[in-house]
């Protein structure tokens, strides 16, 4: 994604307070941090995943059958 032409608000000192940038842009931002918001919660579930298959590997902990698996749905 390029980024978005912003306009800057700045206070008597010359320092930015506020940008502003047209609504297409701010829906463009929401949207696409919302993508990588789920694209983190999806990276964490594969690390827990990951790890706990090497704690199964390990026999740290104990494993489910797939037919226990379905008898839980």
């Amino acid at each position: 994604m390029i980024l978005p032409e912003a306009n800057y608000v700045v206070d008597t000192q010359g320092q930015k307070v506020f940008v502003q940038v047209s609504i297409q842009d701010w829906e463009n931002l929401i949207h696409e941090i919302k993508r990588m918001e789920g694209l983190l919660a999806f990276k964490a579930k594969l690390k827990e995943a990951f790890r706990e298959v090497r704690q199964l590997k390990r026999g740290e902990i104990q494993g489910v059958s797939l037919s226990e698996l379905i008898d839980e749905l």
